[in-house]
């Protein structure tokens, strides 16, 4: 088959869908002899996929020039016979459509997103999903979520997980993180946690769990998060002002793909108490780096984590500060947590992943 894709997020921001095509799609080439690949995405000399492949430029960075009237002309001219997209399919296409559909949280938890988002993704995303020959996902939540909100018959869904890349993430030299970490951002002896800063992340329940823990004299280091500032982010820096966290809390927003592995390799604990995931990437990559989890026991979270952390309400500052307080006062714990979260990663490779995709695909 000539299997067209869209990847026109690698050129945007740093977000799972983009973990996601990168690494996937890195280790579905490796496998693959019989189909030809086409990336559709914004190409300026930096090609992610090697030389075997081919890349093809949409004609402009409008989205909804994309969805509506340039992409299938580029289907055609390159004769593709499968097109690969993420979330939303063009309203056109002059062939089969493989949909990855990360969650519908926009449908379950529309509280955490902008009403635009929530609109236009509950006619679009389930228009596409209808519209698919195949609907992927990337947890066993996600898919019973979409086969009852969407009625769509199990069969056509197909669970195509994340994975986590263990030569970049894991429990090695920790100490030589720990300097490294040290140099750059002046930190050390610090709670991590990794993500946006938006309001289904749960950062304010966190800051709320963090000044609990200063009252009672815990001494647990600094809050460290590694996140960007997103839509409705102001609460949360408000938050750090009325609790006077300006001191303990630091904020890294900008971090590349090498720097993000020391970060997790030197924490303490890592804490990911966000009220709803499709997956949950952050709390694997701490696994891998064998630092001990707290995070929520909502949604698929469970699913990525099972016994090899803590699981918390994200409702409650209290279960966050107390799970907190458990850990660091017991070593003992935090050892086995590292080790359980070790294995548990291992679940989890993209090169499953890349199978899994190639059984789904053979289908068709």
């Amino acid at each position: 088959m000539r299997i067209g894709v869209d990847v026109h997020v690698l050129s945007g921001k740093f977000q799972g869908s983009r973990t996601y095509l990168l690494n996937l799609y890195q280790h579905v080439l490796k496998k693959q002899q019989n189909n030809q690949y086409y990336f559709f995405g914004h190409w300026n000399g930096e090609i992610p996929f090697g030389n075997e492949v081919s890349y093809v430029n949409f004609k402009s960075s409008s989205k909804l020039k994309r969805l509506t009237y340039q992409t299938n002309p580029l289907l055609k001219e390159n004769n593709i016979s499968l097109y690969h997209t993420t979330y939303i399919s063009p309203i056109q296409t002059s062939c089969d459509t493989i949909v990855t559909i990360h969650d519908i949280l926009f449908e379950t938890h529309p509280q955490f997103f902008t009403k635009q988002e929530v609109w236009r993704n509950k006619l679009l995303v389930r228009r596409s999903a209808m519209k698919a020959k195949q609907i992927h996902t990337v947890s066993e939540y996600s898919k019973q979520a979409i086969v009852k909100l969407y009625g769509i018959p199990e069969e056509k869904v197909y669970v195509i997980p994340n994975g986590v890349d263990l030569s970049k993430f894991s429990a090695d030299n920790k100490q030589e993180a720990k300097g490294i970490v040290l140099q750059k951002y002046g930190v050390e002896n610090y709670i991590l946690t990794v993500g946006r800063i938006e309001p289904r992340k749960n950062h304010i329940s966190l800051l709320k769990a963090y000044q609990l823990l200063k009252e009672r004299k815990v001494n647990c280091g600094k809050l460290v998060i590694v996140g960007k500032p997103d839509f409705s982010s102001k609460p949360f820096f408000d938050m750090i002002d009325n609790l006077n966290l300006q001191q303990d809390v630091q904020i890294i927003d900008s971090v590349d793909d090498h720097m993000l592995p020391y970060i997790y390799r030197a924490a303490d604990l890592f804490v990911y108490p966000s009220f709803a995931e499709g997956f949950g990437i952050p709390p694997l990559e701490a696994m891998a780096s064998g630092v001990p989890v707290i995070s929520s026991n909502t949604t698929a979270i469970p699913e990525i984590i099972g016994n090899a952390g803590l699981l918390i309400d994200p409702n409650s500052s209290e279960q966050i500060a107390a799970a907190i307080d458990k850990l660091l006062k017991q070593p003992e714990m935090m050892e086995q947590l590292s080790e359980k979260g070790i294995i548990q990663s291992r679940k989890w490779s993209w090169e499953q992943a890349a199978h899994l995709f190639e059984q789904a695909i053979m289908k068709l």
